[in-house]
C-alpha cells in the first residue's frame, strides 16, 4: 500500500473510532441512582424505606436507591436542598415548610408531592381524671417528644387551638415514647402526647397498667389548626383501639408522604417510581396495615402539597385526579 494511502486509512480510522466515542458518549444511560432520606433505625420509616427501595429497584430497569437514616424536619431539607432526591415527610411539616411556619425561618421551595402514605394520629392520652379536654391542660404536666420534632410541633398547635401555651402548663418534659409512658406510670406528668399510628404500642403499655383517659378536639379547635395548616385531617380513635376506651374519641391527624426535589427530579422519573409503588403498595401492608387496602385515590390524596408532574401525571392516567 503506498505510504500516502496508507496515511489516509489511518486518519480515516481515527476519525471514526473519535465518532464512535463520541456517539457512545451521547447515547443517554437508562442507569440512575438516587439518595433516599427514611427515619432513624428501629422506627417504622426505615424498614418501609427498605421495602419501597426493593419495589422501585425491581420494577425500574437501572434505577438504584442508597437509603439515608433521616427525620420528618431533616428530610425536608435534605431533599429541598437536593442532598436526597426522595424522603418520607410528615404533611403538617412539609406545609409548614412551603408556608414558612416555625420551626422555619423562611419559605422552603422545591418540594412536590408523590404519593400520600399511611395516617398518624395525634394521641394525648391522660392518668389525670380531672383532664377531659385540652384546655383542662392548664397547670398540668406534660410529657411529650424533643423539641423540633413533628410531634413536639403539633402539640404546641393543639395547645394553641385551646388557648394554651407551654407557660401556662406547670411542667413540659421532652422524652422518647418509652419514657414517656414510664413517666405517666411514676405520676410524674399528668398526659403524654404523640403523632403515631392507633393502637399504639406504648399507650396500650399504659392503659394496662393505669386508668387512661384519650382525650378529644374540639369541632373548634380543629377548625382553628386546619386554618393555620391544611393539612391537618379530622379523624377517630376508633371505639375498643384501648382498654376501656368504648366509644370513638375525635382528634386529628395528618398523613405521611413520599416527598421529592420539584425541579431535581425527572418528571418520567417521578412517573415511574409513582407507577411502581401503585402497583404494588399492598405489599406494604406487612409493614403498615392501612397500607394494605390502598387503591390509587389513596395514594393521590390531597396533601396540600403540589404534586410533581410526573407523579399527577400518573395519577390523571389512572384516573385518580
Amino acid at each position: 500500500m503506498p505510504s500516502r494511502l496508507r496515511k489516509l486509512v489511518a486518519a480515516a480510522t481515527v476519525a471514526a473510532t473519535v465518532a464512535g466515542a463520541m456517539a457512545i458518549a451521547a447515547t443517554p444511560s437508562s442507569a440512575e441512582r438516587l439518595v433516599f432520606m427514611t427515619g432513624p433505625a428501629g422506627g417504622t420509616w426505615f424498614p418501609l424505606g427498605a421495602a419501597v427501595q426493593k419495589i422501585l429497584s425491581e420494577e425500574i430497569k437501572g434505577l438504584t436507591i442508597d437509603l439515608r437514616p433521616g427525620a420528618g424536619l431533616i428530610n425536608i431539607r435534605g431533599v429541598a436542598e437536593g442532598k436526597a432526591d426522595l424522603g418520607w415527610g410528615n404533611v403538617i411539616s412539609t406545609v409548614d415548610a412551603m408556608n414558612g411556619n416555625p420551626p422555619f425561618k423562611s419559605k422552603v421551595k422545591n418540594l412536590c408531592n408523590l404519593a400520600s402514605f399511611y395516617t398518624q394520629y395525634a394521641q394525648l392520652v391522660s392518668v389525670n381524671p380531672d383532664i377531659k379536654g385540652w384546655a383542662d391542660m392548664k397547670g398540668k404536666r406534660l410529657a411529650t417528644l424533643p423539641r423540633g420534632n413533628t410531634t413536639e410541633i403539633a402539640a404546641q398547635n393543639i395547645l394553641a387551638s385551646a388557648g394554651l401555651t407551654y407557660k401556662d402548663l406547670a411542667l413540659v418534659n421532652f422524652a422518647s415514647v418509652t419514657d414517656q409512658v414510664n413517666m405517666a406510670k411514676d405520676g410524674q406528668v399528668d398526659a403524654i402526647f404523640v403523632v403515631t399510628s392507633v393502637p399504639a404500642g406504648g399507650f396500650l403499655d399504659l392503659a394496662n397498667s393505669r386508668t387512661t383517659n384519650f382525650i378529644p378536639i374540639l369541632d373548634g379547635e380543629f377548625a382553628k389548626l386546619k386554618k393555620v395548616n391544611g393539612g391537618w385531617l379530622r379523624m377517630p380513635i376508633p371505639a375498643n383501639a384501648y382498654p376501656n376506651q368504648s366509644a370513638d374519641v375525635p382528634i386529628a391527624g395528618f398523613a405521611m408522604h413520599l416527598i421529592a426535589n420539584c425541579e431535581g427530579m425527572k418528571e418520567e422519573t417521578a412517573y415511574n417510581i409513582t407507577k411502581a409503588i401503585d402497583k404494588r403498595v399492598k405489599e406494604l401492608g406487612s409493614i403498615n396495615k392501612q397500607l394494605g387496602n390502598f387503591a390509587t385515590k389513596n395514594l393521590a390524596a390531597d396533601t396540600g402539597v403540589p404534586y410533581h408532574p410526573g407523579a399527577e401525571r400518573f395519577y390523571k392516567e389512572a384516573g385518580a385526579l
